[in-house]
């Protein structure tokens, strides 16, 4: 057996439970920079027949309507980024 004071055990699964809360934290880190959306008016699309405004995940000049499938078409506008 291992000869280790409560000390030294407490101390050691602190530090295990630590280290494990910052692996957790980065892999949330990059998940989040991954999968992260970037607002910009070439993303946002309004759509003229339902009136429903959206955003797409890459920029496109076609794309249909989530709400009632019809085509919008990106006009050009001023980008914000």
């Amino acid at each position: 057996m291992i000869g280790m004071s409560f000390a030294d055990a407490l101390f050691g699964i602190l530090a295990l439970w630590l280290l494990f809360l910052a692996i957790l934290w980065l892999r949330e880190l990059n998940r989040i920079r991954n999968f992260e959306w970037h607002l910009s008016n070439s993303r946002l699309f309004h759509c003229d027949q339902c009136h429903h405004s959206f955003i797409i995940k890459e920029p496109l000049n076609l794309c249909r309507c989530p709400r009632c499938n019809a085509i919008c078409i990106s006009r050009n506008r001023r980008n914000l980024e």
